[in-house]
């Protein structure tokens, strides 16, 4: 029960956080948004793992964890100086 309102509370964060990553006023607000986004996939991912007690879905959010912490710190390079590599 605890985990189905916690599945709708997360998904409909992640929905109005999708929101601000297309409509952000700013790219740094688009990239804090995105970064929240692949936070709350993770929570989304975690909690189906333990609605469905799958252990790869556990595999799966730390893939994406890795995935949008390497992406914002890329994304937020390229923003303050221009390149993502040196």
């Amino acid at each position: 029960m605890i985990v189905n309102i916690a599945l709708v509370i997360v998904a409909l964060s992640a929905i109005l956080v999708a929101y601000r990553v297309v409509r952000g006023p700013s790219w740094g607000d688009r990239i804090m948004a995105f970064d929240f986004l692949s936070v709350n996939l993770v929570v989304l991912f975690t909690l189906f793992a333990v609605k469905t007690r799958l252990l790869v879905m556990l595999d799966a959010a730390l893939v994406l964890s890795l995935l949008g912490f390497l992406s914002t710190v890329a994304l937020t390079r390229y923003l303050l100086v221009g390149r993502v590599m040196k």
